[in-house]
C-alpha cells in the first residue's frame, strides 16, 4: 500500500482539492461579472471579468475590493 501524501506538500491532496474548488469558484464570479458587465452595456465588460478573477486569486480581501469597486462604477 501506498500513501496519498505528495512529497513536500502538506495535506496533500486535500489542499490540492481545496485550491480547485477556490479557483472554479473565483473564475465563476469572473463569469459572473463579465456577463452582468455586458448586460450592463460596459465597454470594459471582459476586463471586469478577469481583472474581479484575478483579484481573487490574489486572495479574498483584493477579491472583494474589486467586486466592490465593480459594483460601484458599473452598476450606478
Amino acid at each position: 500500500m501506498f500513501a496519498l501524501q505528495i512529497p513536500g506538500i502538506p495535506g496533500g491532496p486535500e489542499v490540492l482539492v481545496i485550491l480547485l474548488v477556490l479557483v472554479v469558484v473565483f473564475g465563476l464570479v469572473g463569469r459572473w461579472v463579465y456577463r452582468d458587465a455586458k448586460k450592463q452595456g460596459s465597454e470594459w465588460a471582459w476586463q471586469w471579468g478577469v481583472g474581479v478573477g484575478v483579484l481573487f486569486l490574489f486572495g479574498f480581501v483584493p477579491g472583494l475590493f474589486g467586486l466592490v469597486v465593480y459594483l460601484l462604477v458599473v452598476r450606478r
